[in-house]
């Protein structure tokens, strides 16, 4: 799986330490404890159809800020939001930064408070056969790390796409790390939205700091954010038809 997705930067210490082995690991880390509960992915059914290419514009007509604001988050000021945008032979692809925070105590831990990031990668192709086998190769290297990596796991999602997978992770924090901070029992926790629709295919991950008794809220807020900011994503593109 593509493993140039960029983390946002950090404003504190210990959020950049906690920030770069999540960078270092996403897109084939971020998945779990176990998905206990399935995501709720948006049940529309709709035709086969073709997407436009994506532009490069189009992290900044994101309405970011309203999917933020209806789980009580605000987005950070400060961030670029167009992480990269690039043309290959046979599709364009875009990844958009977002870095959300909690200004209250809800989720906080000893390592700050609750602000979860991470990215949304799009990339529309010129042929579906093509962007059917990209998906089925990140399918493949997110079961490949489930089945090498402990605490992983992988579910198929269904919804408005033609196929979908979603993945958790939860990956202790070592308390070695931070010596100052006694009996600190916290985990970094990730989920990914790998999606295919058509010529699309949509990559959303989210990651956070939780408390060990909170993983399992955190995780059910980032599930439910990814799939908010994912539909919010592909509202925005321009479909052109049934194929």
């Amino acid at each position: 799986m593509n493993e140039a997705v960029v983390m946002l930067p950090r404003h504190r210490a210990r959020s950049a330490v906690v920030r770069q082995s999540a960078m270092l690991a996403t897109a084939t880390m971020l998945l779990v404890l176990g998905c206990d509960s399935a995501p709720d992915p948006i049940e529309t059914s709709e035709p086969n159809v073709t997407y436009e290419q994506v532009d490069e514009d189009l992290c900044n007509r994101l309405k970011a800020d309203q999917v933020a604001a209806r789980f009580g988050l605000g987005l950070r000021p400060s961030y670029d939001r167009t992480v990269r945008f690039n043309a290959v032979p046979d599709h364009v692809y875009l990844t958009c930064g977002f870095w959300a925070y909690d200004g209250g105590e809800r989720f906080r831990t000893p390592l700050g408070e609750f602000d979860p990031a991470g990215t949304i990668r799009i990339r529309t192709y010129s042929d579906h056969g093509a962007a059917e086998t990209d998906h089925a190769s990140e399918v493949s290297s997110l079961r490949s790390g489930e089945q090498s990596r402990p605490g992983m796991s992988n579910q198929a999602v269904s919804g408005w796409w033609d196929a979908g997978i979603y993945s958790q992770q939860v990956r202790a924090v070592d308390p070695k790390d931070y010596p100052r901070l006694k009996g600190l029992d916290a985990a970094e926790v990730g989920v990914i939205y790998e999606l295919r629709h058509a010529n699309l295919l949509v990559t959303t991950n989210l990651s956070a700091v939780a408390a060990t008794p909170e993983i399992e809220e955190v995780l059910a807020l980032l599930r439910d954010l990814a799939n908010a900011l994912t539909t919010e994503a592909v509202s925005h593109l321009t479909r052109t038809g049934p194929d």
